[in-house]
């Protein structure tokens, strides 16, 4: 049973005293007044053994004439107001209690609850100084205040609560400058370093590079992109161990230029693994370029540049030509295959025997076969690779001559051959290399 849950065991019986005698209706009284006594003693709050103290002597008085209770009366008088007083007293150290070690205002308010119920009880039942003992009726009345504290207590809520607000209000203003203050840090170069130290040590080598590179980007520091070169290689090998091979790809390829270790060499076998798993007609990147797969042979795959490399004379001379005097055949096999390939993916393209067959509509001789490592195509090759050759913005040069013998066939924007050609010092015709790459 709740402790404020109000109790009220009524033993009154209507009907039961008719036809008794007065000493038997004095018994019955004097047996209901020791139930109630029972009663009163097997109650926690001082109230409720109160009331039935109370109940009890009522029912002493009626008994009075035929019994000797007046002892009894006098003892229950005294247990009446002794408990009354003690109640009173206990509740008051309880609620000043509460109230001098109250932190919140609901503490305050619990305190001035209780004093309330001693207030509120003590106007409807005041103690009897000649029915109490002298020591607990003094001390009792020490408790008289209780009005006074129940207003001392709403008063010390209110201003509790009004220092919780200051103290939330400066606490929050506290709180939002550290987060400022913590924002900038993790702007500066300092909190970087310090970032990329606990990465690398804990071998988060991804997020290590990621921040070594922050701190150069905004620094220009060798030493930071010395440490940023160093762990994107880490991250790229452990990538490697675990199987991540798009991580690994991706972090070898940044750094494969500047020959960091073995770097290009880890880069290329990568990426003659992505060029295998090409399907033919797909688009691939090799040598930081990308490229069209136009066949697969025996641990060799055919690649044709995707984007053209921009418009170029086949010839510069304007002579009578082929493909083994072209211009165009020198600058793809020298300068530009040394200054875009390095030497792994140079090695990783083969040497291939450039056949070189007449025109065929007009029959203009092409000259002798060549041994190159990049070569422009065919007529005879466009038309067995046009299923991976794509539409273009631009003509593009073939190898095959054109009806004279200073023009050369090209391969229009829709990928129509045509054979009648160009004259060779055209600049507006554009370079497609083809390179035949070993992916054993």
């Amino acid at each position: 049973m709740r402790n404020d849950e109000k109790i009220d065991i009524n033993l009154a019986t209507e009907g039961t005293s008719e036809n008794l005698s007065e000493e038997e209706l004095a018994q019955q009284n004097y047996e209901t007044a020791l139930r109630y006594i029972n009663i009163a003693e097997h109650m926690n709050k001082f109230e409720d053994q109160d009331k039935y103290y109370h109940r009890a002597i009522q029912y002493l008085k009626k008994a009075k004439p035929y019994k000797k209770v007046q002892p009894l009366l006098r003892e229950l008088r005294n247990k009446k107001f002794g408990t009354r007083a003690a109640g009173k007293i206990e509740l008051y150290k309880e609620a000043c209690h509460i109230r001098d070690n109250a932190k919140t205002p609901s503490d305050y308010y619990s305190a001035q609850t209780i004093f309330s119920r001693i207030y509120h009880y003590e106007e409807k039942h005041p103690l009897v100084e000649k029915w109490t003992d002298p020591e607990v009726y003094a001390e009792a009345i020490k408790c008289s205040d209780s009005k006074e504290q129940m207003e001392l207590c709403a008063k010390l809520a209110d201003e509790k609560a009004a220092q919780l607000k200051r103290h939330s209000f400066f606490v929050s203003c506290a709180f939002i400058a550290c987060l400022l203050a913590a924002l900038f840090f993790t702007r500066t170069v300092s909190f970087k370093q310090c970032l990329a130290s606990i990465n690398s040590s804990s071998g988060n080598y991804e997020k290590a590079w990621q921040n070594y590179q922050n701190i150069y980007n905004r620094t220009n520091s060798k030493e930071a992109f010395e440490k940023y070169i160093e762990y994107r290689y880490k991250s790229a090998e452990k990538a490697l161990k675990t199987g991540d091979e798009d991580t690994a790809y991706r972090n070898y390829k940044a750094i494969a230029k500047g020959d960091y270790k073995d770097s290009q060499d880890k880069f290329v076998t990568l990426e003659k693994e992505h060029i295998k798993n090409t399907a033919i007609g797909k688009k691939i990147s090799f040598a930081y370029m990308d490229w069209r797969v136009l066949d697969k042979q025996d641990g060799k795959v055919l690649l044709l540049k995707d984007n053209s490399l921009g418009s170029t004379p086949f010839d510069e001379t304007g002579k009578n030509v082929t493909w083994e005097s072209s211009s165009v055949r020198k600058w793809l096999n020298g300068d530009f295959l040394n200054d875009n390939f390095f030497k792994a993916e140079q090695n990783a393209i083969l040497d291939t025997t450039v056949k070189n067959t007449a025109n065929p509509v007009y029959n203009t001789p092409a000259g002798k076969d060549t041994t190159d490592k990049l070569f422009l195509l065919s007529c005879d090759e466009v038309a067995q690779y046009k299923k991976g050759i794509h539409k273009t913005k631009s003509c593009w040069w073939l190898r095959t001559p054109g009806a004279a013998a200073n023009s050369m066939s090209f391969v229009y924007k829709d990928k129509t051959v045509m054979e009648y050609g160009y004259e060779v010092t055209n600049t507006k015709i554009t370079v497609k290399p083809a390179i035949w790459v070993t992916v054993k």
